[in-house]
């Protein structure tokens, strides 16, 4: 007969799992994920008591090398990414003889689920013929009959995927930052809006012209496709991707005869304007940072800023959020809308933000990253010509209708 559940937390999880690993003959484990800590090195150090041990790679989670390890337990499979629903079990039982020991709970066999993180799980022992035994028994054999050997093409994909969508993972476990707006704020509903109300706004634009302002980023996009790097760019290209032509200044042949001041004029940033004409090196070691296409990552930006700032470091006067996120939401408009003094008091109420905390330093918390969770945002391109160009501009748009002269 089963004992009365004991109740298992934080270090008692890890303890009581690895005597139990040392103290019973057979294993059968069926887990969601899995991480290479040292629990787990001491499970493949008991590799020949797992009899059947199933692990889940939903969502990418568990670690390869992990999976690499196991490959050489023969009672070790895998749950694909490809199953349907979510593989999410976390059953440790264990048996010598006729008795049994299960520990069945929340933490997943990783270093955090048994470290870092608030699990709970329950500790029962009792024997084979208990019912309990019975029913997860067989839901572990359940899940491992259904499951697939760790073969090694399997692993080179499963590798390559989990790579790829680290920096997702890594993001999905930080605490996003969003701060909702107050009720007097113009543009208070930004954050949820979906794509109609935003596509109203930004043709609603009373200073502007539209068409112009899309014709802007449709050269700008075709001048960083045929020259990738800023520094390669005519003198007269830099200029109108930097901002710093004044309105009425004669513009080169390949520049189109349109206000370039759009998006952000950067004419009075003089040390910037200086940079953009005769010494564009470090701007465009900066922006080779930020890829052309494809997602724009929290690392990509801090690269970005670490090397935009470091440009400025003999200058008489240091760069700044209006002329770095002028020159980012230019080479992606997608991602980035430039931050100055036109359009920062209202931006900021609509985004709840102070303005004093407008910074670099904080721009991608404060600013990007609550904004690529908007409705808009996120919305498929829409099939109309101007508003699909819009839409591949779409953060830059924000601009439009922040703006005050």
């Amino acid at each position: 007969m089963a004992t009365v559940p004991k109740y298992l937390q934080g270090q008692d999880l890890e303890v009581t799992v690895r005597r139990l690993i040392d103290d019973y003959d057979e294993l059968y484990w069926a887990v969601a994920w899995g991480s290479m800590s040292s629990l787990a090195k001491h499970l493949l150090n008991n590799f020949a008591k797992v009899k059947r041990f199933a692990i889940g790679t939903h969502f990418h989670q568990t670690d390869p090398d992990l999976l690499d390890a196991l490959r050489d337990v023969p009672g070790a499979r895998v749950v694909p990414n490809s199953s349907d629903g979510t593989f999410h079990p976390k059953i440790y039982l264990f048996r010598t003889a006729s008795k049994f020991a299960l520990v069945l709970g929340s933490p997943n066999f990783t270093r955090a689920g048994f470290g870092r993180n608030q699990e709970a799980a329950l500790y029962i022992e009792g024997d084979i013929s208990d019912a309990l035994y019975g029913d997860v028994f067989h839901a572990v054999e359940s899940a491992w009959n259904e499951s697939k050997s760790i073969s090694e093409d399997f692993l080179r994909a499963y590798r390559l995927k989990h790579q790829a969508t680290q920096a997702a993972r890594a993001d999905l476990e930080k605490d996003l930052p969003i701060n909702m707006p107050t009720g007097d704020s113009e543009y208070r509903n930004l954050l949820d809006d979906d794509w109609a109300i935003f596509i109203g706004r930004v043709k609603s634009d009373p200073h502007h012209d539209v068409e112009g302002r899309v014709s802007i980023m449709d050269h700008a996009r075709v001048w960083f496709s045929q020259t990738p790097r800023f520094m390669d760019m005519t003198e007269g290209q830099r200029k109108a991707i930097a901002g710093t032509y004044a309105r009425n200044e004669i513009k080169p042949a390949e520049v189109l005869d349109l206000d370039w001041a759009w998006f952000g004029s950067m004419v009075g940033a003089g040390v910037f304007k200086g940079m953009v004409k005769s010494q564009p090196e470090g701007l465009s070691a900066a922006l080779d940072f930020i890829p052309r296409s494809g997602s724009v990552s929290e690392r990509d930006f801090d690269r970005f800023k670490s090397r935009f700032l470091q440009s400025f470091e003999d200058a008489e006067r240091g760069g700044g959020l209006a002329t770095a996120s002028r020159l980012l939401a230019l080479k992606r408009p997608d991602y980035f809308v430039c931050v100055d003094s036109a359009n920062k008091d209202k931006l900021s109420e609509a985004i709840g933000v102070k303005k004093a905390h407008l910074t670099i330093d904080n721009y991608w918390t404060l600013v990007i990253r609550p904004l690529l969770c908007s409705p808009w945002w996120n919305s498929e391109r829409p099939v109309d010509d101007l508003e699909g160009r819009i839409w591949d501009s779409r953060m830059a748009f924000i601009d439009a209708f922040c703006y005050e002269r």
